[in-house]
């Protein structure tokens, strides 16, 4: 189904649409190889360098399934969100949520569903960011490309190297590293239109200074961004055209010192804030009612994307805010023993999140009777998420002749603190009372060593072993303030505080062997795992749950295949899941806490191929498949409802099938220009939705969200080398897919979140 709103505004049309026409024209001339050209040139395809063991190896080196986006292919397709690229990854899952946090991303199927603990890692230069579990988890950073190098994706459990929270894998931000050698810059701006929406612009900047040949220099970047807004808000009260806006603002500042040759040492400053009305801070589009919304509850009628309010751009909910900041300080240094490198990198960070959000449809029936309230009454909630994290990792390193060795240790000290906040109003936002209050306070403490040690059996043949020994201590408290009429449904005014202690071991086994100094065959064997905790949101569950941990075998082959005309990265993997981390609803007063139980695999195959058959043509594509299930019921939970699953039943949010295809076409135009064109094709295939509850309230079944495809072009010009202009037409047929979806396992109303409309843009850049 397409879209209602399909118009595009006048200026984006008369300026866009000649220059994508002319430079497609122009690549489609330049696109074919020359008839003379039947020799292939060699260099088409660089090698990548890649920092995903700790250490700079080139990308066919290292036995790991990695993936590497650079800055600049997010910039030119203004890839500038997780849920713009996440596509993009083998593997990589996107459900959205609530409340938009690192717990829902996912790599390889390995999710349950729900703000469980995080099972993938998110690190910045080698700083985990957010928490190690899901107190005070911070929303998922959408950090602009002005401000990385690139993203390395890690695909499979790296809890040996990372530690905590790495079941499925990690996502590594990579910044720019100040230069001591030559005074560089670049200048961007740029703007965007949606069909059916508003404008959006973008400013972008960084400068790289040296202040002190090869000893000191200072690199400073900094961006803008007004996104465009396309939701139409018809509530009674607060009617409103583009009302999901969203602005961000931030930048980064890194100094680097070398006192003496050995020795270099990196003080760098990076933040970023949020503001955002009417849309979840994690989704493409506000959240939008679907059938059976239009039910009343209790309704068992199975759940369809057709909309309610005549397309899917409109929504009918209370006006809602989200306010988020993001603040890193990081101190690396690095120096050279001649026979090991020493490491040291100390961080701290604080992340600020408030969000509210219309939960009429979740609390209102509960809440309104109670009260008396008249019709139309609403329920908002309040959720602000703070966390306070340091981290200090030393860790000493050597490459050998026959052996290459590692070894270091690791403290993490999290204060988090979640406060949350039930307001009840009358239909025109007039408080009328305030049912709960709660706030829960915790903190996380890790000490950690790890070892990683690689044999050069053979100049082909490399054996690498690797193990990390943690312990975590844990304290949470849950304070509740109850007003009287809700009490049946909450409980009383309470403290509830509660301590938890665990240690956890990982390894890996790595053989791997070199076919030809560009081709790598492997074989991984690795475990991860993630923290239990205290469990004090909800009385007479267990007040504490454990730590649940994966096996990952793996298969993979990687490099050139034609030397940089043809690379080829293949892995087959199966994961073993045990203890799985999951979130339950009580039935009454629809909190949530969490619980052990059952078992898990996830079997696939990831393919990418990158294809350079003639100068300037670069084709990359990846193909995934992936197969994940419960292998063991779902258990049931004393004093409590739980989840339901079968052993058999798919896990969450995770594509059977996915892939993602770019080709892209440079070509000169006369000795000062050159010009290229491009276009990106992506499916994702049909995914299930979280599990339902066994609540006598979940009445709404477990559902479908329907595969969707998306067709994107981008086009340039060049000038000089240092002007560039850069055109992009995201989702060009203007086709909606559905992204996430959630029914609060069956107890609410769903809502649905879809991809972006139509969107065209351009930026102007220029590097000096």
């Amino acid at each position: 189904m397409k879209r209602a709103k399909i118009s595009i505004t006048p200026a984006a049309t008369t300026v866009l649409f000649p220059l994508f026409s002319a430079l497609l024209s122009a690549g489609a001339m330049a696109g074919a190889p020359d008839p003379a050209d039947n020799d292939v040139p060699a260099g088409g395809l660089q090698e990548i360098v890649v920092t995903a063991q700790k250490r700079e190896e080139r990308l066919f080196d290292v036995p790991v399934a990695v993936t590497a986006i650079t800055s600049e292919s997010l910039t030119t397709q203004n890839l500038v969100r997780t849920s713009d690229f996440y596509s993009s990854v083998p593997g990589l899952q996107y459900s959205g949520g609530e409340s938009g946090r690192v717990s829902n991303l996912s790599l390889r199927g390995i999710t349950s569903g729900g703000n469980t603990n995080p099972t993938l890692a998110i690190l910045i230069d080698d700083v985990p960011f957010g928490g190690a579990t899901n107190a005070g988890q911070p929303p998922i950073p959408d950090f602009d490309p002005a401000t990385i190098d690139r993203l390395e994706v890690l695909r499979g459990p790296q809890g040996t190297l990372y530690g905590a929270a790495s079941l499925g894998g990690l996502i590594k931000y990579v910044t720019r590293a100040p230069s001591t050698k030559d005074f560089s810059g670049r200048l961007e701006v740029g703007t965007n239109t949606v069909d059916g929406g508003s404008e959006g612009y973008s400013a972008r900047g960084s400068v790289n200074i040296p202040l002190l040949e090869d000893r000191v220099a200072l690199s400073v970047s900094g961006f803008y961004r007004d996104d465009p807004a396309y939701i139409d808000n018809i509530y009674p009260t607060a009617t409103a055209n583009n009302v999901n806006t969203r602005k961000l603002s931030g930048g980064r500042g890194a100094l680097l010192v070398r006192p003496i040759d050995d020795l270099t040492i990196t003080l760098s400053a990076l933040g970023q804030k949020v503001t955002s009305r009417n849309s979840d801070l994690s989704f493409s589009s506000g959240g939008i009612l679907i059938c059976p919304a239009c039910q009343p509850a209790g309704s068992t009628a199975p759940t369809t994307f057709t909309p309610i309010y005549n397309n899917l751009t409109t929504i009918k909910v209370v006006p809602s805010k989200g306010d988020a900041t993001f603040d890193l300080y990081t101190i690396r240094a690095e120096y050279d023993l001649h026979w090991a490198q020493l490491t040291s990198i100390t961080a701290y960070g604080e992340s600020d999140n408030e969000l509210d959000n219309d939960v009429t449809a979740v609390f209102g029936r509960l809440l309104v009777p109670a009260y008396g309230a008249p019709a139309g009454s609403t329920v908002v909630i309040a959720n602000a998420d703070h966390t306070h994290k340091f981290t200090q990792e030393a860790r000493l390193g050597a490459k050998g002749k026959q052996i290459d060795w590692l070894a270091g240790v690791f403290y993490d000290l999290e204060h988090a603190t979640t406060d949350q906040t039930l307001t009840l109003g009358d239909a025109g936002g007039k408080e009328l009372a305030v049912p709960y209050i709660g706030s829960g306070p915790s903190t996380y403490k890790e000490y950690a060593g790890f070892a990683d040690v690689t044999y050069h059996a053979t100049d082909k043949l490399d054996v690498q072993v690797g193990g990390r020994y943690a312990k975590n201590k844990q304290v949470s408290t849950q304070k509740f303030n109850i007003d009287g009429p809700a009490q049946f449904a909450f409980g009383p005014t309470s403290t509830i505080s509660a301590p938890s202690e665990e240690s956890s071991s990982t390894w890996l086994f790595t053989p791997s062997y070199h076919l030809t100094p560009d081709l790598l065959t492997y074989f991984r064997l690795a475990t991860g795992y993630r923290p239990g905790g205290p469990n004090t949101g909800v009385p007479n569950v267990n007040k504490t749950f454990g730590s649940d941990s994966v096996i990952n075998y793996e298969l993979g082959f990687k490099g050139f295949v034609i030397p940089h005309q043809l690379s080829l990265d293949v892995s087959i993997f199966e994961i073993d899941w045990k203890d799985i981390q999951l979130q339950d609803t009580d039935a009454v007063s629809q909190l949530t806490f969490l619980t052990n139980g059952g078992k898990a695999r996830s079997r696939g195959l990831e393919t990418a191929v990158q294809w350079s058959p003639w100068t300037g043509f670069t084709l990359d594509g990846s193909a995934t498949y992936t197969d994940a299930v419960l292998t063991e019921d779902l258990p049931e939970v004393a004093n409590a409802t739980a989840l339901s699953g079968k052993s058999g039943d798919r896990l969450p949010f995770t594509p059977r099938f996915a892939t993602n295809i770019s080709a892209q076409q440079d070509f000169p135009i006369t000795d000062r220009i050159d010009a290229f064109v491009g276009a990106t094709y992506t499916y994702v295939g049909e995914r299930l939705s979280a599990f339902k509850t066994d609540s006598p309230a979940a009445t709404r079944p477990r559902f479908s969200m329907p595969g969707y495809s998306l067709f994107d072009l981008r086009a340039g010009l060049n000038y000089d080398k240092h002007w560039h202009l850069d055109l992009y037409a995201r989702n060009l047929t203007n086709k909606y897919g559905v992204i996430a979806a959630t029914n609060r396992n069956g107890t609410a109303t769903p809502n649905a979140v879809f991809t972006q409309p139509r969107t065209l843009g351009l930026t102007a850049s220029y590097d000096f």
